[in-house]
């Protein structure tokens, strides 16, 4: 059976091409992403009304949106960037991010934790909550 009349092959669909269109919709006004520099910033107005959640879990996808565009950029990030660029405690952190894992939301990975492709529909339900 040739690739092409194999019936599975319907089932088939290009995750990094979703992903950058659910992340383009997620991520309007909120980040703005910096390619020279490989990093990006929580726009103002979601820094200081977003719950902490929101803006971990907005970093996370910023961060995911990154490595989409620059292949040497990885999509997750430790407790310590995230506390950095949404000014938050590590100690305020680390529970939301045990919270958001265990709610299936995101992975802990070794690099850190980022957003898997198959959670970014509930996640994108998590931030309009």
């Amino acid at each position: 059976m040739s690739k092409e009349a194999d019936p599975l092959r319907a089932l088939v669909v290009d995750t990094r091409q979703i992903s950058r269109e659910k992340l383009a919709e997620i991520l309007k006004d909120k980040v703005m992403l910096d390619l020279q520099t490989n990093s990006f910033m929580l726009v103002s107005e979601v820094r200081s009304h977003s719950t902490g959640r929101q803006a971990v879990l907005i970093s996370l996808l910023a961060q995911k949106a990154l490595s989409l565009l620059q292949e040497d950029v990885v999509d997750a990030m430790s407790p310590k960037d995230l506390a950095a660029v949404s000014g938050m405690k590590g100690s305020t952190i680390r529970p939301i991010l045990k919270r958001l894992t265990s709610d299936g939301l995101i992975v802990r990975r070794p690099e850190g934790y980022a957003v898997h492709v198959s959670a970014f529909a509930r996640v994108a339900f998590a931030l309009t909550k």
